[in-house]
C-alpha cells in the first residue's frame, strides 16, 4: 500500500518560504503603487510611441499638440513587469539545471564512447552503428 506524500520540513522548506515572501512583497509593492485612476486617451495618440519616448527621454518628441504627458506610471509598470519576467526566467533556469553525481548535466548530453562500450559489451552488440538498416548480422 502506498502512503500519501509527506511534507519535508527543515532546510528544504526555506526556498519555498522565500519564494512566497518575495511574491507577497512584490504584490504589496504593486498594490500600494500610486498609479492613479484609469482615464481615457485622446483619439489619434499612439500610447506605445508615447511610452517609448518616455523610456528614452525624448521629451521633444513626446510633447506636442497630439502628445500625451505623464506616461511615467506606464513606464514604471512596464519596467516592473520586465523585472518580474526576468526573475522568473532566471528562476526557471536554476530549477531546470540537473546534476548527476555532483557534476552538471547538459540538456542533450550523451554518454562518452568508453562508457557506451563498457555498457554494451555485456549485451553482445558492438558500439559501432549498423549501416545495413539496423539489423545485427
Amino acid at each position: 500500500m502506498t502512503t500519501g506524500p509527506k511534507l519535508r520540513l527543515g532546510t528544504s522548506l526555506v526556498p519555498g518560504v522565500l519564494a512566497v515572501v518575495l511574491f507577497a512583497m512584490m504584490a504589496l509593492i504593486t498594490w500600494n503603487a500610486g498609479l492613479g485612476n484609469m482615464v481615457g486617451f485622446p483619439e489619434g495618440v499612439s500610447i506605445t510611441a508615447e511610452i517609448g519616448y518616455a523610456m528614452f527621454d525624448y521629451t521633444a518628441l513626446q510633447s506636442g499638440e497630439m502628445g500625451m504627458g505623464n506616461t511615467e506610471p506606464f513606464l514604471f509598470s512596464f519596467l516592473l513587469i520586465a523585472v518580474v519576467l526576468d526573475a522568473a526566467l532566471d528562476a526557471s533556469l536554476v530549477l531546470a539545471k540537473r546534476e548527476e553525481a555532483g557534476e552538471p548535466v547538459t540538456a542533450l548530453s550523451t554518454q562518452s564512447q568508453s562508457q557506451s562500450a563498457d555498457s554494451s559489451a555485456g549485451a553482445g552488440t558492438s558500439p559501432e552503428a549498423a549501416t545495413d538498416g539496423g539489423e545485427d548480422r
